[in-house]
């Protein structure tokens, strides 16, 4: 038989370990959401940089997938379809990590642009120029 001090004692440290608990999934969420993004944008910004660079207008999207296979890619997460490759970079809080989207007609690629999850038409400022003819209605 548990005596009435111990129940008294158990029931004392149960909201504690409720209060820590809550305590380490907000801490985790706000990690996630701000400090993971920012601390690692730039290691997945050059990441995308180095599938920006290998992907050339005109190339085929069978031989970027083969290059783009042989390059670091640690941050990013990749989206293929039939006839594009979107690439993308951790979440960041406020939508302003970086995608690059490769379009392509006949499996030729004919469009390279880089732009933010907040919009397809905001072109980051220190990212690289478009390649291709790039229309945003084709989005």
């Amino acid at each position: 038989m548990i005596s009435s001090d111990k129940r008294s004692r158990f029931r004392e440290k149960t909201p504690i370990l409720g209060n820590t608990i809550a305590i380490l999934l907000i801490s985790g969420i706000f990690y996630f959401l701000c400090i993971h993004g920012f601390l690692f944008a730039n290691a997945a910004n050059t990441q995308l940089l180095a599938i920006y660079e290998v992907a050339e207008v005109g190339g085929s999207l069978h031989e970027l997938d083969e290059n783009v296979a042989t390059l670091p890619q640690s941050w990013i997460t990749a989206s293929p379809s039939q006839d594009s490759r979107i690439f993308s970079a951790p979440l960041q809080f406020g939508a302003s990590e970086w995608i690059l989207r490769i379009k392509a007609e006949d499996g030729l690629i004919t469009c390279v642009r880089i732009h933010t999850s907040d919009s397809i038409r905001y072109h980051p400022q220190s990212a690289p120029p478009d390649k291709g003819s790039c229309s945003l209605e084709s989005y």
